[in-house]
């Protein structure tokens, strides 16, 4: 797992930390109605999601660029010569 990853991981924690204290501290008195107490706290909530986003997509490229860098196995060679050349024939070469 490479730097960012982490950082990203920790935020998306914190995140989650600091939205779970504030439902539990409560709205101030001057929001009253439900949709404006639900959007209060949502905030921290989607912080928390779009770090995960953003963890599994930096996630996807780290894989992407290892598998690229990965060295191709060398292809054997058939060491059976008559499986070599029946395989020349049906490829319609000599």
């Amino acid at each position: 797992m490479s730097k960012k990853e982490i950082l990203l991981l920790s935020a998306a924690i914190g995140f989650v930390i600091i939205w779970i204290l504030d439902l539990r501290a409560g709205t101030p008195p001057e929001i009253n109605t439900f949709w404006t107490r639900i959007f209060y706290h949502y905030s921290w909530l989607m912080m928390a999601v779009g770090c995960l986003f953003y963890f599994q997509y930096v996630k996807q490229i780290r894989l992407k660029k290892e598998e690229q860098q990965k060295p191709q196995p060398p292809v054997m060679e058939e060491k059976d010569q008559k499986k070599a050349a029946r395989k020349a024939l049906l490829k319609g070469k000599k």
